[in-house]
């Protein structure tokens, strides 16, 4: 009897001290804010598999015959083929048979639709085994927090005003940024891409 008095009156204790601290704690609202970002290009490689022809036809190529005439296309379509770049190694480990990888980068984007119209060949001799954009670096992030700020203290006013309060002091700010924008950044292309900076605002009401 005396065990199940002392547990009731702990009980009591931690129950009456986690309601007064509830009772203490001030209203506050939690808001996120959001501002774009504006991401310049700096330029876009495409990585462009070539290899020897793996049919059963007599008449079936060499990896050397295939890359020969791919760069004369290339060539002859004004494309600058000094700018392809072989890269032996990521053949090696994302391929097989005779054949290797050639990187092409330009900030030139008809390069691209030319680059795009030439790897056409329905054997499977040349390909194109992936497309990436590298961005230039942000100067100014700066200006980008300051607005994901100012978004978020505008609703976190509007909700306050809709309860009939106001805001009281900025408790904390948490930032959810993922792009690295402050460097220069390498991504795989997407048709449309929308990037926003992201933070969290919680303050208190009164």
């Amino acid at each position: 009897m005396k065990h199940i008095k002392i547990f009731l009156c702990i009980l009591f204790s931690t129950t009456a001290g986690a309601v007064f601290s509830q009772a203490l704690e001030s209203p506050f609202i939690e808001v996120r804010g959001m501002a774009k970002i504006e991401r310049a290009i700096k330029s876009y490689t495409i990585n462009v598999v070539i290899s020897e022809d793996l049919g059963y036809s007599e008449e079936k190529r060499s990896f050397d015959d295939v890359k020969n005439t791919f760069f004369d296309q290339a060539k002859a379509a004004g494309l600058d083929i000094t700018k392809f770049k072989e890269d032996k190694l990521t053949y090696a480990l994302t391929q097989y048979g005779v054949g290797s990888l050639y990187s092409f980068e330009t900030a030139n984007t008809e390069d691209v639709i030319l680059l795009n119209k030439l790897v056409v060949d329905k054997t499977g001799t040349v390909s194109i085994f992936s497309r990436s954009v590298t961005y230039l670096p942000i100067k100014d992030f700066g200006k980008i927090i300051a607005a994901a700020f100012s978004d978020g203290k505008e609703r976190a006013e509007l909700i306050a005003a809709t309860m009939g309060k106001q805001l009281g002091t900025l408790l904390t700010t948490v930032d959810y940024s993922t792009l690295n924008v402050v460097e220069e950044d390498t991504l795989y292309y997407q048709t449309k891409e929308n990037n926003y900076y992201y933070l969290s605002l919680k303050y208190e009401v009164k």
